[in-house]
């Protein structure tokens, strides 16, 4: 009991981490469109900066798992914003 408790606790605080980065993430989109940059550009910086540091701290096979995962999270629809669940 105490175990599930600790890791619904664990799940909880991995998913509020998500939630404020990913906020980051769209002050700092916000801003660099603002200031001109163009979304494809911003996109493709972003994954370039996002698995160069996720390589350096985890090494390739820390980019191969997140890149083998992303094609089932396309398609599942993880990445539309504004999704409508039926």
């Amino acid at each position: 009991m105490i175990e599930e408790n600790e890791a619904a606790l664990d799940e909880m605080i991995v998913e509020e981490k998500k939630r404020v980065a990913v906020e980051f993430f769209r002050e700092a989109w916000t801003a660099a469109l603002a200031e001109g940059i163009e979304p494809q550009i911003l996109a493709e910086s972003a994954v370039f900066t996002a698995l160069s540091e996720l390589s350096r701290e985890q090494g390739e096979a820390g980019v191969v798992a997140i890149v083998n995962h992303l094609p089932e999270q396309i398609e599942n629809g993880q990445f539309v914003i504004d999704r409508v669940l039926q």
